[in-house]
């Protein structure tokens, strides 16, 4: 076949374009459905970011000051005043007040904490730390209870509402409920089960000949 251009008025052979082979179209993630994906890879990448980091603090400052992540705290708290009631140790802690007793009683049960009546007002338990548990935050780490608290509340408002919308969302989905002592990384003492005796069997009857 012969092509005539008409504006050179002669003629030629079309030009012949190579042949490509065709190739596979390799299948692609709807993009909804990539952005949903890559959301939820960062918010499990957060979670295992938080929880990895406050539990190897929390173990670092149990094996080097013998006492629990929110224990400790509580006596770093008590260490800028001379002594707080146990309300003012509840609202510090962003937490109730029967939780805040529960931890202070096994503070003074360890000699590191004392609590007393006010003078002014008998209702009121004042808590204060006694020399052992001085000697004991001479040594001891910065609480990383006290740097999450303090994280919250930098974060914005509207931070603050998305973060507290998605862990409650997560907790319902997990169906959890909030433990007895909500202070972070305080566990409720392992209670000791009761050694289990060995019922005596009964000696069979003698049999009479």
């Amino acid at each position: 076949m012969v092509y005539i251009d008409v504006n050179t008025k002669y003629s030629r052979t079309p030009h012949r374009t190579p042949h490509r082979t065709p190739h596979r179209t390799l299948y692609r993630m709807p993009r909804s459905t990539a952005q949903r994906s890559s959301v939820r890879a960062r918010a499990l990448e957060g979670v295992r970011t938080l929880i990895s980091a406050l539990s190897h603090s929390a173990r670092g400052v149990e094996r080097s000051t013998g006492v629990t992540n929110a224990q400790l705290f509580l006596l770093q708290q008590l260490a800028e005043a001379e002594s707080l009631s146990v309300n003012d140790l509840a609202v510090r802690a962003r937490t109730q007040q029967s939780t805040v007793s529960i931890v202070v009683a096994r503070l003074v049960k360890a000699g590191l904490v004392t609590k007393r009546k006010s003078k002014q007002d008998g209702r009121i338990a004042n808590v204060s730390l006694t020399p052992k548990g001085k000697r004991l935050l001479k040594h001891a780490p910065a609480s990383p209870t006290a740097a999450l608290l303090s994280a919250v509340e930098e974060l914005s408002d509207r931070s603050a509402r998305e973060l507290a919308a998605g862990v409650h969302a997560l907790i319902a989905t997990l169906d959890l409920t909030p433990p007895e002592v909500n202070l972070l990384f305080e566990h409720a003492p392992a209670r000791r089960s009761k050694p289990v005796r060995p019922t005596k069997t009964p000696n069979p009857p003698k049999r009479i000949r």
